[in-house]
């Protein structure tokens, strides 16, 4: 199926939620701890990986676990807007991306940790 005007503005919506993700309370600060301490990114396939291959074991669980979830609630997303969950997945990095905090890491599409 072609990806429409009307697929892109529903995943765009549906993206824009993207930050109320169902995650437990102690895995939303613990990403936030792990991305203020350089540990982890966010990467332009919507999920996030280790920036610091020395993080902590902590750390690669949460990426683990929130990659897990993201990539449950993207193949959900992409379900009901009729898309791939690649087309969820590039839209949502991008708005998640977007809203990073001054100083966080993310990877730019050639593969190469970026701090915002």
């Amino acid at each position: 199926m072609p990806f429409s005007r009307r697929n892109f503005l529903a995943l765009a919506a549906g993206a824009a939620l993207l930050p109320m993700f169902r995650i437990a309370a102690y895995a939303a600060e613990d990403l936030e701890e792990a991305r203020r301490q350089g540990y982890v990114g966010e990467r332009p396939d919507g999920y996030i990986g280790l920036v610091d291959p020395q993080a902590p074991a902590w750390a690669k669980q949460l990426v683990d676990k929130i990659n897990a979830e993201r990539r449950t609630r993207y193949q959900d997303l992409a379900a009901s807007n009729g898309t791939s969950v690649e087309a969820v997945q590039v839209v949502a990095a991008q708005k998640i991306i977007e809203k990073l905090p001054r100083g966080a890491y993310y990877m730019d599409s050639s593969g190469v940790w970026m701090q915002k």
